[in-house]
């Protein structure tokens, strides 16, 4: 039987809290996931990507509750535009709460989270208590993918598990990308949220 998220959470939760790596869908792309807490999984993660620590790793996490375990300075506007968008296709840069491990902030004090729409995932997140990486599952320099098959050329023997995907549409966009870390919010990638749509929001 083909590995889904509905039908492995059990297995899935139980690779990622002892600290393997797993490709999971999300609701924009394949993520490239380990839990948040252990140090040798992500050096694994940016080993596989072959991925400069520099760049960090972005996080999804189950809940707003979440924000506030990895980062800190969360203001209403920011809480109005979680409320808004999540869970879906927007992350945030935020400013990262001392003790979140440098190889998911990079040599900044940032922390990039995002909370996925995606029931399953969100619920294994829950199911062990954790944030974990959200960076896409691709090869540095290569161009994210959908196609399994590409995926598993590229990374299927460096993971312990790849849970397929169910996407309808092939040419799905990453998320949204926007600095909150002062008062003026900036976007440093425009994906499935559009810049009009976060200039509507009334603060």
């Amino acid at each position: 039987m083909q590995s889904t998220l509905k039908n492995s959470k059990n297995i899935i939760s139980k690779i990622l809290s002892n600290g393997g790596i797993a490709i999971l869908p999300t609701d924009t792309i394949y993520s490239l996931s380990c839990i948040t807490s252990n140090t040798n999984s992500l050096k694994q993660i940016l080993k596989i990507k072959g991925r400069d620590a520099a760049q960090g790793i972005p996080v999804l996490v189950p809940s707003i509750d979440y924000f506030n375990v990895y980062a800190q300075n969360i203001n209403n506007n920011i809480e109005k535009i979680i409320k808004t968008f999540m869970p879906g296709p927007l992350t945030l840069i935020l400013n990262k709460k001392p003790g979140v491990s440098d190889l998911i902030s990079g040599p900044s004090n940032t922390i990039a989270l995002r909370i996925p729409d995606n029931s399953d995932l969100i619920n294994i997140m829950n199911k062990i208590k954790s944030g974990i990486t959200g960076t896409s599952a691709n090869l540095s320099g290569k161009i994210h993918s959908l196609d399994n098959y590409k995926i598993i050329k590229d990374l299927g023997t460096k993971v312990d598990i790849f849970v397929f995907g169910n996407y309808k549409v092939k040419n799905k966009k990453p998320s949204t990308i926007l600095d909150v870390t002062s008062d003026k919010m900036k976007i440093i990638r425009e994906g499935a949220i559009k810049k009009a749509d976060i200039d509507n929001i009334n603060f």
